[in-house]
């Protein structure tokens, strides 16, 4: 099974990042999850541009289409998640790379609300698939822990393993009711 883990912060030193790095670091057994490069390589949604015509695009839709489910983890900025993370979401709209995706969402920060509601509220009218029972805040703004130091709190990583664990599997029934 193949994981497409998202970060919606550009930044270097990323919280979110750090706390996707975790989760694949606590993937089930035959489970792998790959963080993608894309959202700050792609370039500004333009409707008029056909998503194949743009080599990054294509390649991004590719890799979505390839992925078994998505795991997204982004800050809340105003009261909304940020402007390159939308701009990649947009870049699919017109393919049938995110049809029926399952997702679930890794927020780093409790007083983030209007941010997760939000992107959940688009994912879905994309035709995403929200896995709400696996999505999960581990509390970690203001801190500086880094993927070792979150994987060793206790209380984290098993918030964080129990997420993802709930997530595979109902990827893995959601996939099976498809095929039988």
């Amino acid at each position: 099974m193949q994981i497409l883990g998202i970060c919606g912060s550009l930044r270097a030193a990323s919280t979110n990042q750090r706390l996707l790095a975790a989760a694949r670091t606590l993937m089930p057994h035959g489970v792998e999850m790959h963080m993608t490069s894309y959202v700050a390589r792609l370039p500004l949604f333009n409707p008029d541009v056909p998503p194949d015509e743009s080599p990054v695009v294509r390649e991004w839709a590719r890799e979505m289409k390839a992925a078994d489910g998505i795991i997204v983890s982004t800050p809340e900025y105003a009261r909304g998640y940020p402007g390159a993370l939308k701009n990649a979401f947009d870049w699919l709209v017109s393919t049938d790379a995110f049809v029926e995706k399952p997702f679930m969402l890794l927020n780093a920060s409790a007083r983030s609300s209007v941010g997760p509601q939000t992107l959940t509220t688009v994912l879905e009218t994309m035709s995403g698939v929200h896995i709400e029972s696996a999505s999960v805040t581990i509390p970690l703004l203001g801190t500086s822990l880094d993927v070792d130091d979150i994987l060793a709190n206790g209380q984290f990583a098993r918030g964080i393993q129990a997420a993802v664990s709930t997530f595979v599997a109902e990827v893995r029934r959601r996939a099976s009711k498809l095929t039988d």
